[in-house]
């Protein structure tokens, strides 16, 4: 990461002191899988970092590197947006707007090297979705206008500056991005749901930290060939945190911000997983609620679930755990060597909590699950036409159909207004790829020669978990599957629209595995 270091901006005098506790635990990073669970979790509010904005102006943001204030007279680097609307503050704000909406956001980089800004899972036209050939330079800005037409849900915006977004990302460039429609104001209705209360914003992330508190991003050659893994995991910027909750029900949207780390996610009380309801992935929420004990969460992919805590004693304590699960690295040739290569001390697929539920209170009379949330509409694919997508390794680069990023070639054309079938195909000898499609959402057709792990969720037909059900943008494709894709390429933009896809494994995009793709009018 290329930036001066003199240049933090220290705001001991702009956050306010609440900030301060909240990121104390940065004095003493707890250690993974430690069981004192003690730290009050941050859950997003007003103004101030991660505070929930409701546009009614245009806005700028500004990117630069600033550092919060740490008990101890410590500070910790942290990258961030800035902004202010209608006088309060705000550091990387949840945005949380309506479908049909319009934004305008100037982008102002304060930072010494370049950055960009990608609406992630958004449906705009090429120049507004933040493509890497955008990146702007230092004292630059880029102007946003667009308007929001997708569906209500959980999406969320992050730095894509060309080979820059892995460090620009793990130093905090990103947060969530939370649309509102009809179905879902009939839900936050249904179940009494209050954002920041009842209906929680979760995104985990795993670090590395130094003795001083600071993040620490070093990629070793393997670790750029096979993402960054770190040993301290973070819900809400938070190590080891518990939550106070209610015998009702809860709502998580459940965000994997890490660059690499893929989750197996349970909710766990005295060593039984406990069932919960999937009702949303990244485009939103699903037809019904599905029933589940475990569900996988690859980086860039999001997870709406219901937790009901109704049975629940006061006293009870329910962990929010990543359950251990085969990552296959390199297939049966290479696999666990390239683990060990790394300098995580928590290596892939290990088992941890992420953290804690203590039931500290009765609640109110149970509501009922509403039988429908939404209406998905599947893609008509009778005439689609079929593309295949292989990923594969050649010369220790990840390639997609032999292709690494080049600005001026177009690997993928396809056209305005056309549905496509994609059949993505990971090599057997490979290692799990979330592959992340810019500007469009698809649907998940089917998964085939799948891991046991993952055929042992497949139950909702051709090989689908819950995960995999209703709009996606993000799907984890492991070694040696293949996974169908229904994409529909309608839009009502002008001219050309250039987008990529790239594997979501940050460390993979900065890599160039990414290829562009443009839909012709």
């Amino acid at each position: 990461m290329n930036v001066n270091r003199r240049k933090f901006l220290v705001l001991a005098a702009g956050v306010p002191l609440a900030v301060a506790g909240t990121y104390a635990f940065f004095r003493d990073p707890a250690r993974a899988g430690s069981r004192d669970f003690g730290v009050p979790l941050f859950i997003p509010g007003g103004g101030g970092p991660f505070g929930v904005l409701e546009p009614k102006d245009a806005l700028k943001f500004t990117a630069e590197l600033g550092a919060f204030p740490l008990a101890g007279g410590k500070t910790t680097p942290f990258m961030w947006y800035r902004t202010s609307h209608r006088g309060t503050d705000y550091l990387n704000p949840i945005l949380k707007v309506k479908t049909g909406q319009r934004l305008r956001i100037t982008l102002a980089n304060a930072l010494d090297e370049g950055t960009i800004i990608h609406w992630h899972g958004l449906h705009l036209p090429g120049k507004m979705d933040g493509h890497p050939r955008d990146t702007i330079g230092p004292g630059k800005e880029y102007r946003y206008d667009f308007t929001v037409g997708n569906r209500g849900g959980t999406y969320w915006y992050h730095t894509h500056a060309h080979h820059l977004t892995a460090s620009q990302a793990y130093s905090g460039l990103a947060s969530f991005f939370l649309v509102e429609d009809d179905d879902e104001a009939a839900l936050s209705k249904a179940l009494d749901l209050q954002l920041g209360v009842t209906d929680l914003p979760l995104v985990i992330q795993d670090k590395r930290l130094n003795a001083a508190g600071e993040f620490v991003y070093v990629p070793n050659p393997m670790e750029s060939m096979m993402g960054y893994l770190g040993d301290t995991i973070l819900a809400n910027l938070t190590p080891t945190p518990f939550a106070e909750i209610g015998t009702r029900l809860y709502r998580f949207r459940l965000l994997n911000g890490s660059n690499a780390r893929i989750y197996k996610l349970a909710f766990v009380k005295g060593g039984r997983p406990l069932p919960y309801h999937v009702i949303g992935t990244d485009g939103g929420l699903l037809d019904k609620p599905y029933q589940v004990t475990e569900a996988f969460l690859a980086p860039g992919e999001r997870l709406d679930v219901l937790l009901d805590a109704g049975s629940l004693a006061v006293g009870d304590e329910v962990f929010l755990r990543s359950l251990a699960f085969d990552p296959l690295e390199g297939g049966s040739m290479m696999g666990g060597m390239m683990g060990r290569m790394s300098n995580a001390r928590l290596p892939s697929g290990a088992i941890f909590d992420v953290m804690k539920l203590k039931v500290t209170q009765r609640a109110g009379a149970a509501r009922p699950l509403p039988a429908r949330l939404s209406r998905i509409v599947p893609i008509d694919t009778k005439n689609a036409a079929v593309r295949k997508v292989d990923i594969e390794m050649a010369r220790m680069r990840w390639l997609i159909n032999g292709e690494t990023y080049r600005e001026d070639a177009y690997p993928i054309e396809v056209r305005r207004n056309t549905v496509e079938v994609w059949e993505i195909r990971n090599a057997d000898h490979s290692m799990a790829h979330p592959m992340h499609m810019h500007g469009f959402q698809f649907q998940v057709l089917s998964r085939h020669n799948s891991p046991a792990q993952v055929r042992s969720l497949g139950v909702h037909g051709n090989g689908r978990a819950a995960s995999d059900l209703g709009w996606k943008d993000t799907v984890l494709v492991w070694p040696g599957e293949t996974v169908r894709l229904a994409v529909d390429f309608t839009h009502d933009f002008d001219g050309d629209q250039v987008y990529v896809f790239h594997c979501h494994n940050l460390e993979h995009e900065d890599s160039d595995m990414m290829v562009n793709m443009r839909v012709r009018a």
